[in-house]
């Protein structure tokens, strides 16, 4: 069966329309099954910067809505163009001008989403037309975005699983802090299941290390499926809508689920060095998307990606 994960963006009611209310911290989930496809609908609870660069790290598709052009709106148009997201649906107001929409799509991957009125009918049928590959032949890979202890249970995280297949029993490292944990069961939709392959979300019952070490972000692999560094050097294009311009100082970063502090520490020809007091968990293919979250207006610096660690 399909999965399908879905960003919602700067619309507050459509979640509940489209599919059931589940986990909720500074994100809510809602989930949604077919007779095709099962879907997870992220949304922000209000408009914070570092929740939305997290979800975006994850999705396969977004929903934006675009009832009026702000710098929110725009904003939220840069950073999923900057993680590449290419596949959505824009809600737009009866009447819109197609103009308006073309402003902040134009020479984006925004540029192929489907731009609709808010017809909820619709809208699911675009969402089941969706495809996505799915990388399962490669190590396993499950990327945490919530985890709790539940008593006569024990650990529990939430989560996707980016490649491979996580299966009952397996015996996977945590990142970044290299420990060896043991996946004691697996659920999906509340019901359990002996494995589970990229593209799923997960409820993972975990042995080997505690809610609190299995923080956002936190990744549970196969040996050499991901990488840990302090220390890293970005191949990195600046966001040209950014008026400070990119310089040396304290900023914070987001890869994968993790938004930590950073040091950006040198810049050269195309390239920054970063580094933070805590490992960062990222995989080759990663976005890196740094952030200047005291920013008054725009908080996108520009992306990356690593090409050197240390």
């Amino acid at each position: 069966m399909k999965n399908l994960t879905v960003g919602i963006f700067h619309d507050e009611e459509i979640g509940r329309e489209l599919g059931k209310r589940g986990t909720e911290s500074d994100m809510v989930m809602y989930n949604r099954r077919t007779d095709d496809c099962i879907f997870t609908f992220m949304q922000p609870v209000g408009d914070k910067v570092s929740v939305k660069s997290q979800i975006m790290s994850c999705i396969d598709a977004a929903i934006l809505a675009v009832t009026e052009m702000t710098p929110a709106v725009g904003e939220t148009a840069l950073m999923l163009d900057s993680f590449g997201i290419s596949r959505g649906v824009i809600i737009v107001p009866p009447y819109t001008e197609p103009s308006t929409i073309t402003t902040i799509t134009k020479g984006t991957s925004l540029e192929s989403f489907v731009v609709t009125e808010r017809d909820i009918p619709k809208i699911r049928e675009i969402l089941e037309g969706f495809e996505s590959a799915r990388d399962t032949s490669s190590p396993v890979s499950v990327v945490v975005d919530h985890s709790f202890h539940v008593k006569g249970v024990g650990e529990i995280v939430l989560g996707s699983v980016r490649s491979g297949i996580v299966k009952r029993h397996d015996k996977l490292l945590l990142l970044p802090d290299n420990t060896e944990v043991v996946v004691r069961s697996i659920q999906m939709q509340d019901k359990d299941f002996n494995e589970a392959e990229a593209g799923s979300r997960v409820g993972l019952a975990i042995k080997g290390a505690t809610a609190e070490e299995m923080d956002r972000g936190s990744v549970i692999c196969a040996p050499g499926s991901a990488r840990t560094s302090t220390t890293l050097t970005l191949a990195f294009a600046p966001n040209r809508y950014y008026a400070a311009g990119i310089r040396e100082g304290a900023f914070h970063l987001t890869v994968g689920m993790q938004t930590i502090p950073v040091n950006v520490t040198g810049i050269n020809n195309g390239t920054i060095t970063i580094e933070s007091k805590k490992s960062m968990v990222y995989t080759p293919d990663g976005t890196f998307l740094l952030l200047d979250l005291n920013a008054k207006k725009l908080h996108v610096m520009g992306k990356g990606h690593a090409i050197a660690s240390s």
